[in-house]
């Protein structure tokens, strides 16, 4: 047995790969990520903010890998698994964490406006493992299936007694979200990405759900939970869950959706639309399909910033990036603004600005594309914003359970043990800016202001009307 390679990491220190693991992240498609950064161009407002998907995988893997640790220490993992089969799975979710960023494109969430229609980085990350991995993967892996990690990361689920696993990868507090918070949190130079890792991975468990676990749950959920085996916290965890939900909440609304980043990915969105069209007239301005990887993998941040340089002269979202050159933001609705009459007061407000601004996106634009993002962290953020047809089915995983300290036995559902959390899951972020150029800004603002509160007041008295 090779000696294990030892990377250092600036946020969890030393990470341990062993030699299987080092041979993946040799190959050409892993060292791909180096060239994917993790935040698109959120360094045009926070320049530290250049890290990339690479070191984020290794993250993933690593805290996947410490969640394993941790849950193994419970009696119930203890006596449903076997130490070496405990250890397989282990190494199973180990590689699927490492695996499970393969097919994002340049920039990230920032480009996923430019995939083919019905497509998502999540098919080009299992097209990619399939064709590039399955040779390592066997060799140094023997007793784990290519098709155990696909099914690990395209259903979350392997079987009711290992749903837990695909909860690491992809649920309400998995490693994913536990590394790109504090990772996010540290290159941008800001404080809302913090939280107790620590005691996070000190109170997680797993939980056999059970009907009477979750009194406070609908019929048909309970029915859903019952048997299978959850991801869960003890009850000396709450705090700490609470604060990694509103960590993941301050995010968003700090960085993630920040007002000079979102016009920027429409700018880059705009941009990687005319240049894959004359790349290749066949790709219909998206990128290629996940049967044609050769294509999609030589496409990195590399390829598009230089193509970018290029086409300054020639392209207005190239210049507009190049030379840091954005509309400003005149008017922001409040994030949580809520009910029909919320709606229609920012539905009016936005035909009124077309009417007098125009719709042509270089002098006037609105992103009204935040408006259905939810707040509540355990309704799958990433599928609830892309509006696919698993939204409704990831709603049933709608909780987390808290584990009696005092009575191991009895399990709770977190919205009735965490009012701040009980409230939060009851808002949406309703953020719709409106943008101009520089030189009509205080003007414009002005403008909607007064608009919306007239439009305000005037839909109030109609409410009252019906009242």
């Amino acid at each position: 047995m090779a000696e294990p390679v030892r990377i250092r990491d600036p946020i969890h220190g030393m990470i341990e790969l062993n030699e299987g693991e080092a041979a993946i992240i040799k190959e050409e498609a892993f060292q791909r990520l180096r060239n994917i950064r993790q935040l698109a161009l959120t360094l045009k407002v926070y320049p530290g903010a250049t890290h990339t998907r690479f070191e984020h995988s290794l993250g993933v893997m690593h805290l996947a890998g410490r969640v394993m640790d941790s849950l193994y220490k419970r009696r119930l993992v203890k006596n449903q698994f076997t130490e070496s089969e405990y250890a397989r799975l282990r190494q199973l979710v180990r590689l699927a964490s490492l695996l499970h960023d393969l097919g994002h494109a340049p920039f990230s969430h920032g480009s996923e406006e430019v995939f083919p229609p019905g497509l998502k980085h999540e098919q080009y990350t299992i097209a990619i493992i399939r064709r590039d991995f399955t040779p390592i993967i066997a060799k140094y892996f023997p007793d784990i299936k290519v098709e155990e990690i696909v099914t690990l990361l395209s259903k979350g689920y392997l079987g009711t007694d290992r749903v837990f696993l695909g909860k690491i990868i992809d649920g309400e507090m998995d490693a994913d979200k536990l590394d790109y918070l504090l990772r996010d949190s540290y290159y941008c130079g800001v404080r809302y990405g913090k939280y107790d890792l620590e005691r996070i991975l000190d109170t997680v468990t797993v939980v056999t759900a059970g009907e009477s676990h979750f009194e406070s749950q609908s019929e048909d959920t309970r029915e859903y939970f019952t048997g299978f085996c959850l991801l869960g916290i003890d009850s000396d965890g709450i705090q700490a869950l609470e604060e990694l939900i509103f960590a993941r909440y301050w995010m968003f609304i700090q960085v993630y959706f920040h007002k000079t980043r979102r016009i920027y990915d429409y700018y880059l969105t705009a941009f990687l639309k005319d240049f894959l069209q004359q790349q290749c007239p066949k790709w219909n301005g998206c990128f290629p399909l996940p049967d044609n990887l050769d294509d999609y993998l030589s496409l990195d941040d590399c390829t598009v910033l230089e193509a970018i340089k290029k086409f300054r002269n020639s392209n207005e979202w190239a210049r507009r990036i190049f030379e840091r050159d954005h509309l400003s933001e005149a008017f922001v609705s409040l994030p949580h603004q809520i009910g029909l009459a919320s709606y229609m007061v920012v539905a009016e407000l936005k035909e009124k600005f077309q009417e007098k601004y125009g719709c042509k996106p270089q002098t006037a634009y609105v992103d009204d594309k935040a408006r259905k993002l939810p707040t509540n962290p355990f309704f799958g953020l990433k599928k609830q914003e892309e509006e696919d047809g698993e939204a409704e089915e990831y709603k049933k995983f709608a909780s987390i359970a808290v584990q009696d300290k005092h009575n191991p036995e009895q399990y709770y559902s977190i919205f009735g043990q965490s009012l701040p959390l009980q409230l939060l899951s009851q808002k949406n972020i309703n953020i719709v800016r409106f943008y101009v150029t520089r030189d009509q800004k205080v003007e414009t603002a002005k403008w909607c202001n007064s608009q919306f509160a007239q439009i305000q007041a005037r839909i109030k008295k109609i409410e009252e009307g019906w009242t």
